[in-house]
């Protein structure tokens, strides 16, 4: 027998569903673990040595070495700890250590006089942080990382392990042919479905999972691997280079600072951070990277991408 149905629709859901998912238990969620995006999964400071300079004492050439270290702390935030120089000879190992502050985002240069050894070019010099303190985060409690539930990839957040659907078609345009058969009885489907228009409002109401999906799409963008986005990346363009997407008003100085540090981390040149607005400090941020590292960072709203019609979605 077949039957054969015209229907006219806004929008439609139509549904045959078999067994629960078995990733979320019909729940249509699944809980994730990500890196915090203020201190981007680390609860170690990202301090880099940048250069080691060993020499003779000044005041006892014949029975100290120095040793120097230049070090760049690349957070917004003062850190403490301790750092150790070594002078290794062909039979001995001598060592010193001291406490040192490194200020936000600045170079500090250490010198080390290392007592009983005489300055030889042959010999291994090195300086090292060996303690530091560290990262209090109050957005993840200096875990690292924060909890956040997100549609199942599995069952599509129908919580459904098989079947047909169709929910929600928005961002489709044109029409809708579905074909399903149920038994002996087949039913020819033609849905033409209004192309619904995607909005600032409709955005904020997706799960963080399915917006950062949309940017993604819209931007012709890749999602970031687990470790890009352990670094602090949630996609690349299609030229490489990182994307943070945040679905968030407001975004300030703080988090440009942080991109920037991801951005260093994935050893690139330009990175663009989205969300729906940013503060007033944002151009801050944005120009101490440009200054301080040599980053061209690009704030993209969510408005900007909704007006460039050469991606539509």
């Amino acid at each position: 027998m077949t039957l054969a149905l015209i229907c006219l629709f806004s929008s439609c859901t139509l549904a045959f569903a078999a067994d629960k998912c078995p990733t979320c238990r019909g729940t249509g969620e699944i809980t994730e673990r990500r890196a915090c995006p203020t201190c981007q999964g680390s609860s170690a400071p990202d301090i880099v040595l940048k250069r080691t300079i060993a020499g003779a004492s000044s005041s006892n050439p014949l029975t100290a070495a120095t040793v120097t270290g230049i070090f760049h702390n690349n957070e917004i935030f003062e850190v403490k700890g301790t750092v150790t120089a070594q002078v290794k000879t062909t039979t001995q190992t001598f060592t010193n250590t001291s406490t040192a502050n490194f200020p936000p985002q600045s170079d500090v240069t250490l010198t080390l006089t290392v007592a009983g050894v005489k300055y030889e070019q042959y010999w291994s010099y090195l300086i090292r942080l060996t303690d530091v303190n560290s990262i209090e985060c109050d957005d993840c409690n200096g875990n690292g990382y924060v909890t956040v539930k997100t549609t199942c990839p599995d069952c599509g957040g129908t919580g459904l392990a098989s079947g047909f659907a169709v929910t929600n078609l928005e961002g489709v345009g044109g029409a809708v042919i579905g074909v399903i058969a149920v038994g002996a009885v087949v039913v020819t489907g033609f849905f033409v479905v209004k192309k619904r228009r995607v909005t600032e409002e409709s955005l904020r109401r997706l799960t963080s999972f399915e917006f950062q999906a949309w940017v993604v799409k819209k931007m012709g963008a890749n999602s970031a691997s687990q470790r890009g986005t352990y670094l602090g990346v949630d996609a690349f363009s299609a030229e490489g280079y990182p994307v943070q997407i945040r679905q968030e008003d407001d975004v300030g100085k703080r988090s440009i600072d942080s991109f920037a540090v991801a951005v260093s981390r994935n050893k690139a040149k330009n990175g663009s951070i989205v969300a729906f607005s940013f503060g007033n400090d944002a151009y801050e941020g944005v120009m101490r990277a440009r200054l301080n590292y040599r980053l061209e960072i690009k704030t993209v709203t969510i408005k900007e991408l909704l007006a460039n019609r050469d991606n539509p979605f």
